[in-house]
């Protein structure tokens, strides 16, 4: 992953493990001595969004620094924030875009089959996803969870 910019795409149901294992990966490079940063989309919008605000804490520019400035970057409850369809898509490339020019790698979970997870992000940014080796994993198991 680390130096190609390819990242993963952790796709399934709920209490499969996604969050577990990219967390793990996450303290594996944080221990490594990289820099990482674990978000939900919901939360990465709102920083983004916060920008634009007459009161907002960090300029554009600044906020998308934090977002792309981390060697891993990790964002869960892919396909959960509500919004704008297009905005979100156009705010969600910002910076997917310049974390595939700076080749850094990106971990993006989702409760999501592939086709919703590229209906969600668009085809812009899974053409760069892809583009970069990123493997898409899916976790097909049922919740660890509901176990009896």
């Amino acid at each position: 992953m680390r130096g190609r910019g390819a990242g993963l795409l952790l796709l399934g149901g709920p209490g499969t493990g996604k969050t577990h294992l990219a967390c793990a990966i996450l303290a594996r490079a944080i221990h490594a001595g990289h820099t990482g940063l674990f978000l939900t989309v919901s939360a990465a919008l709102r920083i983004l969004r916060d920008a634009f605000s007459p009161g907002g804490r960090r300029s554009e520019t600044e906020a998308l620094a934090l977002l792309t400035a981390a060697d891993l970057l990790v964002l869960d409850e892919v396909g959960v924030a509500i919004g704008n369809g297009a905005t979100r898509r156009a705010m969600l490339f910002d910076v997917l875009n310049d974390r595939y020019g700076e080749m850094r790698p990106t971990i993006l979970i989702g409760n999501l089959t592939a086709a919703e997870l590229e209906s969600y992000l668009g085809e812009r940014i899974m053409e760069r996803l892809m583009d970069l080796g990123s493997i898409m994993v899916p976790f097909t198991w049922p919740s660890h969870r509901r176990r009896g």
